[in-house]
């Protein structure tokens, strides 16, 4: 892969993506109870102006009556400007997902995990999950997870070995 030039175009929020669940975060109120963050991430490709869009979503849950509970749900979306796109990225659409070096991805999901970390910090100030930013995620692991699902194949070196900063 030959030298990479990357802009940040936009940052923003997912219309209908930024929900807070009001009354449940009434009924959690200032309980011990453990909240979950789940993260799902989405990358959409745009070869006319040569642009990856990343969608990360982050949904806040906790167990209450031994159900899983939604307190929040947000999710913002960036769009980097990559120019000569097609030479770093493979368009081959085999099970309709773009090949994506993991060394890219790693880099777009560190902006979009930051931008995500201080949109949900703004959202939720005055709410009982304030002082529950998203938590720090590994994103090697995140990589590894989105290119392999849970396990890589044998014989496959995971890719936190494979970024080099």
């Amino acid at each position: 892969m030959s030298e990479l030039d990357i802009r940040i175009v936009r940052i923003s929020e997912v219309d209908g993506k930024h929900h807070i669940h009001r009354w449940e975060m009434l009924r959690y109120g200032n309980s011990p109870e453990e909240i979950s963050v789940d993260l799902k991430a989405c990358v959409e490709d745009d070869v006319a102006s040569e642009c990856l869009v990343l969608r990360l979503e982050a949904l806040y849950t906790y167990m209450r009556s031994m159900v899983r509970r939604p307190l929040l749900d947000y999710a913002v979306e960036v769009v980097f400007e990559i120019p000569s796109l097609a030479s770093h990225v493979d368009f081959s659409r085999s099970r309709d997902r773009v090949g994506i070096p993991p060394s890219l991805m790693a880099m777009m999901l560190n902006v979009a995990i930051g931008a995500l970390r201080g949109m949900i910090a703004q959202k939720t100030v005055g709410t009982p999950i304030e002082d529950r930013p998203l938590p720090l995620v590994n994103v090697s692991q995140l990589v590894s997870r989105l290119i392999y699902g849970d396990r890589p194949p044998e014989r496959v070196i995971p890719v936190d070995t494979q970024i080099c900063v």
